[in-house]
């Protein structure tokens, strides 16, 4: 059998996250890592991550995002949609949020707003992803919060603590 024979395991990197399938997923994971690239795309710039955020792939989700050197904001060519927002607009929202959930603790940015001017928020359907919206929006809010603006303690003026207060 050549080279050029049956499926890369760049093509069964996505077929697995196309199909939650984590047996595929982990065989390719376990392979020579040069025979794959983590953070390969297809011809519409879609990776391993857009397509388990758009199959509803937890699984895969959360395997691809222990892989070291995982791009998670990869923006596909089409929309400039980052894996984030097709989790965030999946038809099922308690799946959506999970998923959300997921790479939101993997170091997905919130803020990232495809060629529509939408950010992942902004891609959850109002009507039924209330929730989805809700996680997004406090994420981001407490993104732009610094730690160093939160006291960790009342003190009074000379920097002592005071019960007083």
């Amino acid at each position: 059998m050549s080279d050029d024979e049956g499926a890369s395991n760049n093509e069964l990197l996505v077929a697995a996250c196309k199909e939650d399938n984590l047996d595929m997923l982990e065989e390719v994971l376990s392979a020579d890592a040069s025979s794959f690239d983590i953070n390969h795309t297809d011809g519409l710039g879609n990776a391993a991550l857009h397509y388990a955020a758009r199959h509803g792939s937890t699984g895969c989700l959360e395997v691809l995002l222990y892989y070291d050197g995982i791009n998670v904001n990869v923006i596909n060519r089409i929309e400039g949609e980052t894996p984030l927002h097709k989790a965030a607009a999946y038809s099922d929202p308690e799946t959506a949020l999970e998923m959300v959930q997921i790479l939101v603790n993997g170091g997905a940015s919130t803020k990232l707003q495809n060629k529509m001017k939408q950010t992942p928020a902004d891609k959850a359907p109002s009507d039924t992803h209330a929730e989805v919206k809700e996680f997004l929006e406090n994420v981001t809010l407490g993104s732009m919060v610094d730690s160093r603006d939160i006291p960790a303690e009342d003190s009074d003026s000379d920097g002592v603590a005071s019960d007083d207060d």
